[in-house]
């Protein structure tokens, strides 16, 4: 017999009252679309607990995202928690079935252009739901020569900041110069991920070139109202958005030959990396500002087998 998936229930009546406004108004429109769809009362049930704990993670832990705002690496991680929780491939599936159809409802209201889920491929039985890459100390020193025949320096910065910060995507966005003390290396009152207010340190490296990108705006008469990274769209008001980063991070994957590299697979690298250049496990989860370091081992560092073989070797039996 199969075995049975792991429940996660992360439904809050009240946490559900605060949920983003817009999402809550598209939700109650879809209420509509599917009584007049004639689906049974079960299946409406599954797919609105599918959603409402959904939208629940985005308050808890994506700060309170709209779904109109949500790019795939955000729904992404949403379906790695659950696995990390414990849900197996079959449950798995219907909750990206239950997110995938909301936002089939979004584009044919023409709401949206493109859904994100598009970009995310369901799992056969057996395999994994995210593929994440691990950068090698190789694959750097070539990311560091392709960003550096490319010439955009604002991408080698966003490259080789998030690298060496291990900092999520929407830490990265919304990060403005007046956090970033040069002299000491780190990035100050940066808030992340549950609200946690964390200080990032970054490489000599990177201090070297967020000094010549400074110098760049201010020489060009750059307008970039205080926030490090910048494009035609950044106001006053408005940091650049996540989905751009991750096409820059795409960018960058095409450049080293791994299309499928993703914002989060630098501060999975990077931890992997130190890691595996001696650095302590705690020392490690302390950078990444996790609670413990249970979290750190199972979910963010790939053990170097090649150092076990090694060993292996050296026994005569």
């Amino acid at each position: 017999m199969a075995e049975r998936s792991k429940r996660i229930n992360l439904h809050d009546d009240e946490k559900f009252k605060l949920v983003n406004p817009e999402t809550l108004k598209l939700f109650q429109k879809y209420q509509i679309d599917m009584s007049i769809r004639d689906l049974s009362e079960n299946t409406i049930d599954q797919y609105n607990s599918d959603l409402m704990q959904w939208f629940i993670y985005m308050y808890d832990k994506q700060f309170n995202l709209s779904v109109l705002e949500t790019i795939d690496e955000d729904i992404e991680e949403y379906y790695y928690f659950r696995k990390q929780e414990g849900n197996n491939v079959n449950r798995q599936k219907r909750v990206m079935s239950s997110i995938s159809a909301f936002y089939k409802f979004l584009r044919k209201k023409k709401i949206i252009k493109e859904s994100p889920v598009e970009f995310i491929k369901r799992p056969k039985a057996g395999q994994p739901i995210i593929a994440q890459t691990y950068l090698t100390k190789d694959q750097v020193q070539l990311m560091r020569n392709k960003l550096d025949e490319h010439g955009d320096l604002q991408l080698s910065v966003y490259a080789l900041l998030s690298l060496t910060t291990m900092a999520r995507v929407n830490a990265v966005a919304n990060l403005k110069w007046e956090q970033i003390d040069l002299g000491n290396r780190v990035c100050n009152n940066v808030l992340e991920k549950e609200g946690k207010i964390v200080e990032l340190s970054f490489s000599v490296e990177v201090k070297e070139l967020l000094g010549k990108l400074l110098e760049y705006r201010k020489s060009n008469r750059i307008e970039d109202f205080g926030w490090i990274f910048v494009t035609p769209y950044v106001t006053e008001n408005k940091p650049i958005s996540n989905g751009t980063l991750n096409d820059w991070c795409k960018t960058i994957g095409k450049m080293i030959g791994v299309p499928t590299l993703h914002p989060h697979d630098f501060r999975h690298s990077y931890a992997t990396l130190l890691k595996n250049e001696g650095m302590s496990l705690e020392d490690v989860s302390m950078l990444l500002n996790h609670s413990g370091t249970d979290v750190t081992k199972k979910f963010y560092i790939k053990t170097d087998t090649s150092k076990v073989r090694k060993l292996k070797d050296s026994f005569v039996i």
